[in-house]
């Protein structure tokens, strides 16, 4: 039930990343906030690893922690890519950022250090076996 509950919160922060990234900014407030986007990357992929890495923990039961931090790293960061490439080559309004990358990685780091502090909590080990 967990594992369900996980993977439908995973999903649907991707999906909410995905759109958020890829709609247009019309009309969108302006923020003068400098780097302020960056902020924003850094937090998705925050979210984005630490849910798929609850997911991941399940998903591969017994299996080493370092394969669903691992697994759940490499596809924030490929994600993040693949919506860079997207904004470059699918978009009108949205331009490709390698510093979004930058900040992509950064969320998806810190989020890799905040489960391992999480998995070092003796009711969040009990949750997830």
């Amino acid at each position: 039930m967990l594992k369900k509950l996980f993977l439908g919160a995973a999903i649907s922060w991707t999906f909410i990343v995905l759109v958020m990234c890829l709609a247009p900014l019309d009309g969108a407030p302006k923020i003068r906030i400098d780097n302020f986007d960056k902020y924003v990357h850094a937090t998705f992929h925050f979210v984005f690893t630490t849910l798929w890495f609850l997911y991941f923990r399940l998903e591969f039961k017994e299996s080493a922690i370092s394969k669903a931090l691992t697994s759940a790293f490499l596809f924030s960061v490929s994600t993040g890519i693949a919506i860079e490439f997207m904004q470059k080559y699918f978009t009108e309004n949205r331009a490709a950022d390698p510093l979004d990358v930058v900040a992509n990685m950064f969320g998806a780091t810190i989020a890799i250090a905040f489960c391992c502090y999480l998995g070092s909590l003796k009711i969040i080990k009990n949750c997830l076996k």
